[in-house]
């Protein structure tokens, strides 16, 4: 990777930890150069960080009781507000070509894994895939770490 790719995907990824979608490094000590933050909420197609937080408000209304049913309120307001701005801010994900160039980062230590998918581009690069997540207790203590590299390319390409 040549000194300008590098920068571009520091800016990309200082973007992408602005949003509070993925955290630097922890450790020193581990591997990967970022962790995706929420994996299980993204894994099932959530890709709203945090929505528990917004969702937790609306529960009251759904009670069987007269009651407590529907009684819309100013923090019920907030929160759609906030949802709106949230969805208004994702970031955009590329959508990859047939002939575009396409590269891959990966990080792993022994217990998490973490690969972004970009897609080159004349003025750089442009995320198309990030994912990331946990490797099992069996993976952890069996898996070379060649092999834990190697799960998070396999893990992008998937779908």
């Amino acid at each position: 990777m040549n000194m300008e790719d590098k920068k571009d995907m520091q800016m990309i990824i200082k973007e992408h930890i602005n949003l509070g979608l993925i955290e630097p490094e922890i450790s020193a000590y581990s591997s990967p150069s970022f962790l995706v933050k929420n994996h299980g909420e993204i894994k099932r197609g959530i890709f709203i960080k945090d929505l528990a937080k917004y969702r937790k408000d609306f529960r009251p209304l759904l009670r069987v009781t007269e009651s407590a049913k529907w009684k819309w309120e100013e923090i019920h307001t907030q929160r759609v507000r906030e949802l709106k701005w949230v969805c208004n801010n994702l970031p955009k994900l590329a959508i990859p070509q047939d002939e575009d160039e396409l590269v891959v980062y990966t990080g792993a230590n022994n217990y998490r894994w973490a690969v972004a998918l970009m897609k080159k581009t004349t003025i750089g690069e442009e995320p198309c895939r990030y994912t990331g997540g946990l490797f099992t207790k069996q993976q952890t203590q069996v898996w070379h770490i060649n092999k834990k590299e190697f799960f998070a390319v396999w893990k992008v390409f998937k779908k």
